[in-house]
């Protein structure tokens, strides 16, 4: 695994610059402009770590909710293509579930497309989760449309 550090961040400009930086890479799945915004936007106000390389340069960011006191959300979550597979994101996915953890979260959920759109970048994604102790939870066709069915996923701290 390369040498990657992982660091908490608060300003709320450089979360929003490292966030449409690195979805703007990753078009298969943040090809919607009005959701990238948004993304952009939301990140401001929440928790925030992003991925540094060995230059200090940001390859990487997750940026999280917490619901109800008891379930934690990761809200938007991004490596650049060419860091992909390198441990990264389970890097960042470790530095989330301490948050939930020392925030008393029981619960993580995390949404993404469904495998009834069968779209391949999202497979990888769903297997990514699934290796990261994720379970299917519920698909919601209604909550971001027809043709982009919503998975969410769960995983339960023990």
């Amino acid at each position: 695994m390369m040498n990657i550090r992982i660091v908490r961040i608060n300003d709320e400009a450089m979360k929003s610059l490292h966030t449409k930086e690195i979805l703007r890479s990753l078009p298969e799945w943040f090809g919607n402009e009005k959701a990238l915004c948004e993304y952009v936007k939301n990140v401001a106000k929440l928790p925030y770590w992003i991925a540094l390389n060995q230059n200090e340069s940001s390859v990487g960011f997750i940026s999280v909710k917490i619901h109800y006191g008891n379930t934690g959300d990761i809200y938007v979550f991004g490596v650049l293509p060419e860091y992909h597979n390198q441990g990264i994101g389970k890097k960042l996915l470790a530095s989330a579930a301490e948050y939930f953890r020392q925030n008393g979260c029981k619960y993580v959920i995390v949404k993404t497309l469904s495998e009834k759109a069968r779209y391949e970048p999202y497979e990888r994604t769903r297997k990514f989760y699934t290796r990261a102790g994720f379970e299917p939870l519920i698909t919601l066709t209604e909550m971001w449309a027809e043709e982009n069915p919503c998975l969410i996923m769960i995983k339960k701290f023990d």
